[in-house]
């Protein structure tokens, strides 16, 4: 039952993809093949999910959070371990650790939308029930990239805006810093990890 609802759900989800396609199957067969170009170049990994490659292994993070600007910080020790998927075009993360003494487990899916032209980060996490997106595009130095997003803020019940930097420091650590914009507009450091490949 389980693997005929399985290949039932892969089978919508094929039709929806190429929906696009079977609509114009009465256009000129010129128009056709374009269409079918433009979704094999939109299909296809670049240079781009090739950086993914450089945070796979597994990793001993040390991270630091603050709860607000200048309140104490809170040090805590973790793991990662993070792997390609689906033909190396996502990069899929799952840390464990705590976070303020309390057990914390995230999972992040990282991948390059070639549509949008820009990275796309998910994330979610036992600390919450909410889903995190983040985006940015290429910056002029691959060992450098940085995203923005609008994520939800439980104290207030509405959104704060949400920078993250991720630096490749070399092919054995790598920096992950979140910067968040306070209420009066100023910007301050809330999350930091460092993250070292396991030998």
């Amino acid at each position: 039952m389980v693997k005929k609802a399985f290949l039932a759900v892969g089978a919508t989800v094929l039709a929806l993809s190429l929906s696009p396609f079977l609509v114009g199957a009465q256009e000129a067969p010129q128009d056709q093949q374009a269409m079918m170009e433009a979704y094999m170049k939109l299909m296809a990994p670049n240079e781009n999910h090739e950086y993914l490659k450089n945070f796979v292994g597994e990793w001993d993070v040390t991270t630091t959070s603050w709860m607000m600007p200048g309140a104490e910080p809170s040090v805590s020790t973790g793991t990662s371990k993070a792997g390609l998927i689906l033909g190396g075009r996502f990069l899929i993360m799952e840390f464990e650790g705590t976070m303020f003494g309390q057990p914390f487990e995230g999972l992040q899916i990282v991948g390059f939308d070639t549509l949008q032209k820009k990275f796309v980060t998910f994330w979610i996490d036992n600390s919450s029930t909410a889903f995190y997106l983040m985006s940015g595009a290429p910056g002029e130095s691959e060992k450098v990239r940085t995203e923005t997003g609008v994520w939800p803020d439980p104290m207030t019940g509405g959104t704060i805006k949400v920078r993250d930097v991720t630096t490749l420091v070399d092919e054995d650590e790598f920096h992950y810093e979140m910067f968040m914009t306070a209420s009066d507009g100023t910007e301050f450091k809330s999350l930091e990890y460092r993250a070292k490949k396991k030998n």
